[in-house]
């Protein structure tokens, strides 16, 4: 529900004579407030994501504005309205090439237009779209952990146009960082990659926090969609923000509002999943043997299961500060090959042959295939867990 250069514009040609010269391609960008500007050197105060109106008050001529842009350019604004005037008499031809060049949308306004009227107009668009993030949210909630209180989300979100018997997909964000003191500029900083991102397909999203976990509702998104996204947020969050790591995991397309209860729980598990693999992200069509895992509802079971495979040699494990359990592991990734398992940690085969001597007896088992399964089964219990 982020309102875009495109939406706050859509009727500013018939109310008030806005033009627009050039950066049609990036009509979609995020606006998040409208500021009055004159003087190249105040892009530098700007937040990002703003519009700009400029009258050229104050200036015998035109020459300023193509460090103006630049600046703007530079501190990410949303875009640029002159107010052709006295001061303005016309756009410069290498501001539009500049800006045409950069995709920076430029626009025009004449001077009869009352700025204040069409500021004010943007601002209240843009105070109300926020309201309603929150009010979605709230809904989303709703439905995600009360879903048998029909009355206190369905109207509303039938009443910001979602389709409730579209399909919906849910995807859990976290961040690993070794401070907290750049948590709320991380988090904000990818809130707004993943609109921007978004926001190129449909609006038909919200983005919320849920505990310590970021969560984002998606109406009709392709699962190709979402997790290119995600991939992409990575990097530019690897690029911006190199100490911080991000994880995912995304649920599946599911039919109707009725499904976000066990799409949370999907996205949930492979986000937990996701974090203690290392991995960036894990979705739940490529998650393999998990899938099945994630669907069972009594978590007992799962956590019954563990204890009677791997429990007691997690046990011996911690008593003994041996390391059988993760030998156990690297065994069965190969096959049972203990030249592979050898290999891979560096150690003797004759040292691996007597650890899986000791395994065997402490499972009592024979490590055939059908013990193989099962632990292997175990070991994904312990992700999920």
């Amino acid at each position: 529900m982020a309102i875009t250069l495109r939406y706050l514009c859509k009727y500013a040609r018939e109310n008030y004579g806005m033009n627009l010269i050039c950066g049609e391609s990036n009509m979609n960008n995020l606006v998040n407030w409208v500021h009055m500007l004159e003087d190249p050197e105040t892009a530098s105060f700007l937040h990002g994501q703003e519009l700009i109106f400029s009258t050229g008050i104050g200036h015998k001529d035109t020459d300023w504005l193509n460090d103006f842009a630049r600046g703007l350019v530079d501190h990410q604004a949303s875009g640029l309205v002159l107010n052709i005037g006295p001061y303005i008499q016309s756009v410069p031809e290498e501001l539009i090439a500049y800006c045409r060049e950069m995709q920076f949308p430029l626009f025009t306004i004449p001077w009869k237009t009352r700025i204040v009227d069409i500021t004010n107009d943007f601002c209240r668009k843009i105070i109300k779209s926020e309201e309603n993030e929150v009010t979605v949210a709230g809904a989303l909630r709703n439905a995600i952990f009360f879903p048998e209180k029909t009355l206190e989300y369905r109207s509303v979100l039938e009443r910001k146009e979602f389709d409730l018997d579209a399909e919906f997909c849910i995807t859990a964000l976290s961040f690993q960082m070794p401070s907290s003191e750049k948590f709320i500029e991380y988090d904000k900083a990818v809130r707004l990659y993943l609109t921007k991102l978004l926001i190129n397909y449909s609006d038909r999203f919200n983005i919320f926090r849920q505990d310590k976990n970021l969560i984002v509702v998606l109406q009709s998104f392709p699962q190709e969609i979402v997790e290119d996204a995600l991939e992409r947020l990575v990097e530019v969050c690897k690029y911006g923000y190199p100490d911080c790591r991000i994880s995912a995991g995304i649920s599946i397309n599911d039919s109707g509002i009725h499904s976000l209860p066990r799409n949370y729980k999907r996205a949930i598990a492979l986000l937990r999943i996701a974090e203690r693999q290392g991995q960036t992200k894990l979705s739940y069509r490529n998650c393999g043997l998990f899938k099945l895992l994630i669907e069972i509802e009594d978590i007992k079971v799962l956590k019954r299961f563990y204890e009677e495979t791997l429990g007691q040699m997690e046990a011996y494990d911690k008593k003994n500060q041996t390391d059988y359990l993760f030998t156990l592991k690297c065994y069965l990734d190969y096959n049972a090959s203990v030249q592979e398992v050898a290999k891979e940690t560096y150690v003797h085969r004759n040292t691996i042959n007597y650890k899986i001597k000791k395994i065997k007896e402490i499972l009592q088992c024979d490590l055939d295939y059908q013990d193989g399964l099962k632990l292997l089964l175990a070991f994904h219990i312990k992700e999920l867990l």
